[in-house]
């Protein structure tokens, strides 16, 4: 069960953590908690698979890795799975979803292919559609970022107090 302070641990770690010698002393501060109590609702919270991990966010386009694409796939039903599977467990896959196909647009397996440039997502491309068998898919490349950013969750309203 997620308390009220709880949600404030989780709201003040989606801020980012501060590039400081004490970085949770700090967040604790902003929180009104003690760091002890900080790092106990942190670790607690990672515990019970709230907080599934913390990590740095990279800006790959500014980091130089140039090379990433969406690709979807037509898979036959019956092959959903195990082809979700093999493309999910490959390291250059960060992102692999089932999506219902819509008339006009049979493509169910979405994924997310990055690595250092553009002719190495093409050969993992090729690769992935070997391994796989599957000879039905479209590369949806960016044709301009407009958007993006990690999602920020927050206490429900319901939750709040009303001088919030």
């Amino acid at each position: 069960m997620i308390d009220p302070a709880d949600w404030l641990v989780i709201e003040r770690l989606q801020q980012g953590i501060p590039l400081t010698e004490r970085p949770f002393q700090e967040m604790a501060g902003d929180t009104g908690m003690s760091e002890d109590e900080f790092l106990c609702r942190m670790r607690r919270l990672r515990d019970e698979g709230v907080i599934r991990r913390l990590g740095p966010r990279l800006r790959h386009r500014q980091a130089g890795i140039a090379g990433n694409v969406m690709v979807v796939w037509k898979v036959p039903l019956a092959r959903q799975d195990e082809v979700g599977r093999l493309f999910a467990g490959d390291s250059h896959v960060s992102h692999c979803y089932l999506r219902p196909a819509f008339e006009g647009f049979p493509y169910t397996l979405y994924t997310m292919i990055h690595g250092p440039d553009v002719d190495t997502v093409h050969q993992v491309i090729r690769r992935l559609a070997q391994q796989s068998g599957l000879s039905e898919f479209l590369l949806l490349s960016t044709v301009r970022e407009l958007k993006k950013t990690s999602p920020v969750y927050r206490r429900p309203e319901s939750e709040r107090d009303e001088h919030e």
